[in-house]
């Protein structure tokens, strides 16, 4: 089969023959439809060396149904995520991470839930969907975000999000209910944050986060630290931050099966859209990347695999 791998220099990636992966048990075999970009699995692709597989993101027709009794059907379309090797013709996925797209969801919708519906799905979660409350979101315009912030205003919150550019995030400035150019307007307190951005950032999201309220940090862009002020204890009574890595949240619970079902059906129900700036065939893999790492793209990319 062919699949995206590493380049090891600046292209990046390239379309290349890999062997076909070998389904466990508990894993079907899916003919890739269609993935999307992710800006941490393109960091990784960066810092690989070359020959190697890359990719979170899968939706596509499953070819060969699980051993393991309880999976979907050959001939069914699936979305869902893998640890890595999604931007190939053929994916190994676990049956604990995958659901059925249901009608209603496109196959290019469905391709940018996985990886970054998941994250903003539990980032709020953390908080406890809090009705009413005044929520903070960071990055505001990027795939995370963007669904971070939609999925904020279902849960009847208020919603503030820092856009960088709000004149080039059109789609995104409508989403909330009010923006931030600067992260040092932030006017607290907010009940809950969600960061994925850190550095000043972060420390900024931890001066105006509320007595009792919450921090997720799932993501980091800034090398630069993030740091608390004085009395900053006093000052934030029960206050918490929270660290939020996708994976290790998965490997934690087990199952991603909810969460994609209730994405699905939000996305289904038009209360959640994906963000799309670029849909191309998949062998601009290596260019959109780069553009994606140059922030030249915002919102998602969408690769359609194979013919």
């Amino acid at each position: 089969m062919r699949a995206l791998i590493t380049t090891g220099d600046d292209d990046l990636l390239s379309l290349a023959e890999v062997p076909d992966p070998v389904p466990g048990a508990n894993e079907v075999l899916v003919r890739v439809r269609a993935t999307s970009l992710n800006r941490g699995e393109v960091v990784r692709a960066k810092n690989a060396p070359p020959g190697q597989q890359v990719g979170w993101d899968v939706v596509g027709v499953v070819e060969r149904a699980a051993d393991q009794s309880g999976g979907p059907a050959v001939g069914t379309t699936v979305l869902g995520l893998v640890d890595n090797g999604a931007w190939a013709e053929l994916v190994a996925m676990p049956l604990d991470y995958l659901a059925t797209v249901p009608d209603g969801v496109s196959i290019t919708q469905a391709a940018c839930v996985p990886l970054a519906g998941i994250t903003a799905f539990r980032a709020l979660a953390l908080g406890g969907f809090p009705v009413g409350k005044r929520v903070l979101v960071t990055g505001a315009s990027g795939g995370v975000g963007h669904l971070a912030v939609q999925l904020a205003r279902a849960a009847r919150t208020t919603v503030t999000g820092l856009i960088r550019n709000p004149e080039g995030n059109e789609v995104a400035v409508a989403a909330c209910h009010h923006v931030l150019r600067d992260i040092h307007d932030a006017q607290g307190p907010f009940d809950h944050v969600l960061d994925g951005v850190g550095g000043e950032v972060l420390t900024r999201c931890m001066d105006v986060v509320a007595p009792h309220g919450t921090v997720v940090s799932y993501a980091s862009t800034l090398m630069d630290p993030a740091i608390l002020g004085p009395r900053w204890f006093g000052a934030h009574l029960g206050a918490t931050l929270r660290s939020m890595l996708i994976f290790d949240e998965l490997r934690y619970t087990q199952s991603a099966v909810s969460d994609l079902n209730t994405l699905c059906a939000l996305v289904a129900a038009g209360e959640l859209t994906p963000h799309i700036n670029v849909e191309a065939d998949w062998h601009r893999g290596g260019e959109l990347a780069r553009a994606l790492l140059a922030r030249d793209v915002t919102g998602k990319v969408v690769l359609n695999v194979g013919a």
